[in-house]
């Protein structure tokens, strides 16, 4: 087809257009295109995207872009790569600015105009050496006399499209049904080329084809773009001058051979890959990041396996020590990108982030592009607000959503029930379907960042998010392609907690701790890890971990790494054999001699990638760049390689000595184990986060779990949980006090203080109030100065009534029921004299009475915290032959326990009799209880609060456990 459409929007010009790209070129395919245009409005994020599957498909991609200049909408489109680059000056320029004629005088050199008739301005169409006028129908065409072309606005692919248009129109602008002109975008299909000739004459036509032969352009990889760490230093000399020194540093100038030599090799391939400044980068903004007090990770994924890495402070981890591989990170035989992620303070990365985009230039570093898409469960809410369909309607459809929108339809029976129950849901479903996977709006990477030693917008486009940061125009799968590099700075938040504890601990105990200083060979905590009591501990927490380690029972830090690798889908088969064989139970099977130095430590399991690589050096004579190219193969199940790698270790087996059949019984054998083998640098990485943390847990338990605490402030369960942990260790929780109390928990003489905010309905907002009043003017002296200075900002009656049912004022003198009987005279007192400054009125009397009932005051209790943070109502009833609630050491045994009833939810069996689930607690924590029938039908007269003893068995029933009652006591 010689006609080219020109003007074509995919689906990043953000909900105003439903052309997903692989469905737009296929279908231009099919239609005979040779060529097609991308002109997505005001941005390039589809670009590149666009480009690789239009040159797949076998059509020419015209890159343009689409723009408001001034009253004007002008298409540009790039000649050749000079063309391109202004494209991508004007989109970085028009994310943040608005674009005059005069800004767009200086970049229209290479560049091709199109100016829509019913836009046209003189001024810009003179800028122009090749330019044309578009029109979108006859009566337009009739009327230029200029070189024209006829463009249709490409915005869906087929004719009857233009109604879902409408929907992602409103979702767009927040607009429901009757606020939004509707079937207005008719017309904005891909032509057929006999549509085109109904509109279009052959001349124009021609025109088509003849902006697309002015087009040449290619896009690809652009050398030289690693950033550069000081332009007027030798790079490669101060890099081995820091690494020295540093590992003199690190070994006390104790230096052995076998460091000094790993050293000098590991810096000579970074050298040769011309990664030297890149290290210098790293190094120089974590160095910049322990200056200034935000805490490190000791290291993440290959990167802990590099020596200079450990010699420059990148990592904590002596890679030799832990037999950790460079290669498995960079090696010369697989030339890639480094890959240095760094894990920072969550609270502290953007000052990171920060420095570095100050020190390098604002358009040589820019965070990474994201796109949030409609999701099968947004895409139902979204288009069931325009319906307005009934809300709770929309969120039972919604959660029923387990994949996209087709499949679920398909496979659940209850989606597909609702769906088809009336002409309104299937509506629904017609429209969600269509917009299903479109961008809704633009994100940002959670930790990429992109460094280049050029500006960044001379080789893509950027765009300035609302953080007034610039991300890059394209998304992180184009960037390396492309020549530029990606690192990660993640925020880690146990990293944060981490600081927080240990900065409570100095301040609170004066001693002199700190993360590095944390010995790694503790026998208490590592005896911490068999124990089940690994609530906070990172990557340990889930049941099926603490169940995993309490079998293992950990002997060294090493045992830890090993199960954080094995604790993974796949190697986790390998676990009751790993048992076996390290308790002496299963005889260890080497398969040779020459392999025990290298399993030994796995008791003959493959656990780590890292020894896949040694088995295939030390049996088949691979260099380690030779065999991490074996082991990627394995672990992506390459075929062709694989089988050229097979006859390669088999021949290097027999020539090592070590015969044909061991060869292929060792080859069969990592290829097994390939495809779970996990990264050892990164578990001993991340093994080392978990074991600080259970040092610390150890040592310092009650602000460890202050910690704890002041992370779980809106999660009433968890916080019902950390208490009962304190309450265990006879650590007392003191409740919310009006005087005592901060933003977070604190300890204070080996007590737990509460904070405000933890009182239902008290937001951080109120609690932040009061206490800044509190610290700007002295503590509250009594209960009438407190309203005094508070009332009538955030803090209004129902406020100071939360407070006093809290008993935050406790230690002022009066209780809660004379506090409640008085307010409204102290209330009219405050607001006269606030109205009236002048005004001299004493202060009223408070009368006092008798205080609620302790049944009461457990209730008020309960209700606005959502849990018991003194007493609770079980306490008292509890005898001697009763259980408390450590559920899980209890497992299908029978036991007695004092119980409150926090919740029943009654259940009609099939036999139509009613059973029933109900949740009840002791001080330390929840349980589920099951009465079937007859059990119940002899105790309907269970309350909400009633205090009930149970006997009964527990039961495991997924990662809960739950008790099956046998029978029942109401004990109040």
């Amino acid at each position: 087809m010689d006609y080219v459409a020109l003007q074509v929007k995919t689906s990043y010009s953000i909900l105003n257009s439903l052309n997903d790209i692989e469905k737009l070129v296929s279908l231009a395919k099919s239609y005979g295109y040779s060529s097609l245009a991308i002109t997505d409005y005001q941005n390039m994020f589809g670009v590149i995207s666009f480009y690789n599957i239009c040159k797949k498909n076998g059509i020419k991609p015209i890159i343009g872009l689409e723009l408001s200049i001034d009253d004007s909408v002008i298409l540009l489109y790039a000649k050749n790569i000079d063309g391109y680059k202004n494209l991508i000056k004007l989109s970085t320029i028009v994310s943040s600015d608005k674009i005059t004629k005069e800004i767009l005088s200086n970049y229209v050199d290479n560049l091709i105009l199109v100016m829509p008739f019913s836009f046209y301005d003189e001024d810009i169409y003179n800028k122009f050496t090749d330019r044309f006028i578009g029109y979108s129908s006859i009566e337009e065409r009739d009327l230029i006399k200029e070189p024209k072309v006829y463009i249709s606005n490409v915005s869906y692919l087929y004719k009857d499209d233009y109604k879902y248009l409408d929907y992602a129109n409103m979702i767009n602008e927040g607009k429901v049904l009757g606020e939004y002109a509707l079937n207005e975008k008719k017309g904005l299909h891909l032509l057929t080329y006999d549509e085109v000739v109904s509109i279009s004459n052959s001349e124009d036509i021609l025109n088509t084809k003849k902006i697309s032969e002015l087009c040449d352009l290619e896009l690809g990889y652009t050398g030289d773009l690693l950033p550069v760490y000081d332009e007027n230093i030798d790079s490669s000399l101060l890099l081995s001058n820091l690494s020295h020194k540093g590992l003199s540093k690190r070994l006390n100038n104790n230096i052995s051979k076998e460091y000094s030599d790993r050293l000098d090799y590991e810096l000579k391939v970074i050298n040769d890959m011309g990664f030297n400044d890149y290290f210098l980068i790293v190094y120089d903004y974590i160095l910049y990041a322990k200056k200034n007090n935000i805490l490190v990770g000791p290291g993440r994924g290959s990167a802990a396996g590099s020596l200079v890495s450990y010699t420059l402070g990148i990592t904590d981890i002596d890679p030799i020590k832990y037999n950790l591989l460079f290669e498995r990170f960079l090696n010369s035989e697989r030339v890639t990108m480094p890959d240095i992620d760094i894990d920072f303070d969550a609270n502290k990365r953007n000052d990171v982030i920060d420095y570095v985009i100050n020190k390098y230039g604002n358009k040589k570093v820019a965070g990474i592009i994201s796109f949030n898409t409609l999701g099968a469960k947004q895409v139902i809410r979204d288009v069931g607000k325009i319906l307005n369909i009934n809300t709770k309607l929309i969120d039972s459809l919604a959660k029923l959503c387990s994949s996209d929108l087709r499949t679920t339809y398909d496979e659940n029976i209850n989606f597909k029930k609702l769906i088809d129950s009336s002409l309104e849901l299937k509506k629904l479903f017609d429209i969600a379907i269509h917009l299903e996977g479109l961008p809704r709006h633009v994100s940002i990477h959670a930790a990429g960042i992109v460094m280049s030693s050029k500006a960044l917008d001379d080789i893509i486009p950027l765009y300035k998010n609302q953080q007034d940061m610039y991300v890059t125009g394209y998304s992180k799968d184009y960037l390396e392609p492309l020549g530029l590099l990606k690192m990660d700075f993640l925020g880690l938040s146990n990293l944060t907690m981490i600081d927080d504890i240990i900065s409570n601990i100095r301040n609170g105990l004066k001693k002199n701790i700190t993360f590095s200083n944390i010995p790694l060979d503790d026998e208490k905590t590592i005896k911490l890890f068999s124990s089940m009591d690994l609530d906070g501990i990172f990557q340990l927490e889930s049941s099926g971990m603490r169940r995993f380690l309490n079998k293992l029972k950990p002997r060294t830090f090493n045992d830890i790494v090993a199960a954080m690798a094995l604790y993974r889908p796949g190697p986790m088969d390998s676990i009751d054999d790993y048992i076996m064989r390290k308790e002496g139970r299963v005889k260890i099977d080497y398969f040779h001699d020459d392999l025990k130095p290298i399993l030994e430590e796995t008791y003959g399991i493959i656990v780590y990638q890292e020894q896949i690589m040694q088995i295939a050096r030390k049996i088949a004579g691979y260099s380690l760049g030779e065999a991490d190219i074996l082991r990627r193969a394995m672990s992506k199940k390459n075929e062709s390689i694989l089988k050229d790698e097979k006859t390669k270790f088999i021949n290097g087996s027999i020539k090592n000595g070590y015969g044909e059949e061991l060869g292929n019984k060792i080859y069969d054998l990592i290829l097994k184990f390939a495809n779970y083998g996990f990264n050892k640098s990164h578990a001993v990485s991340y093994t080392m986060i978990a074991y600080k943390m259970a040092f610390l847990k150890t040592y310092f338990y009650s602000y460890f779990m202050v910690s704890l605490l002041s992370s779980s402030i809106n999660d009433e369960k968890k916080t019902s949980t950390y208490i009962a942990m304190l309450r265990k260790k006879n650590i007392k929780v003191i409740a919310p006090d009006i005087n005592n109390s901060l933003d977070t928990y604190y300890v204070l003489n080996n007590s737990v203080i509460s904070p405000l905010s933890i009182i239902k309905n008290i937001s951080g907002n109120i609690s932040r109030f009061i206490i800044n009043e509190r610290e700007n003017n002295g503590k509250y002296e009594d209960f009438i100065s407190f309203v005094v200075r508070t009332y009538g900002n955030v803090v209004n009656k129902k406020v100071i009534t939360l407070l006093i049912l809290s008993d935050v004022f406790k230690t002022l003198g009066y209780n809660k029921k004379t506090l409640i009987y008085n307010l409204d005279n102290i209330i009219n007192y405050v607001e006269l004299v606030k109205d009236s400054p002048g005004l001299l009125l004493e202060a009223p009397i408070i009368d006092e009475v008798d205080e609620y009932t302790n049944d009461e005051l457990i209730r008020f209790e309960f209700q606005n915290y959502g849990f018991y943070i003194t007493n609770h109502p079980v306490t008292k009833y509890r005898d001697v032959n009763s259980n408390t609630l450590s559920i899980s050491i209890n497992n299908n045994r029978f036991v007695t326990y004092v119980l409150e009833v926090n919740s029943i939810r009654e259940v009609m069996t099939k036999n139509n009799d009613v059973m029933a689930f109900i949740n009840a607690s002791d001080e330390y924590s929840t349980i589920s209880l099951t009465l079937f029938p007859k059990l119940y039908k002899s105790n309907q007269n269970l309350n909400v609060y009633d205090i009930i003893k149970v006997y009964g068995r527990v039961e495991k029933r997924f990662d809960n456990y739950q008790i099956i009652v046998s029978s029942l006591e109401k004990l109040n």
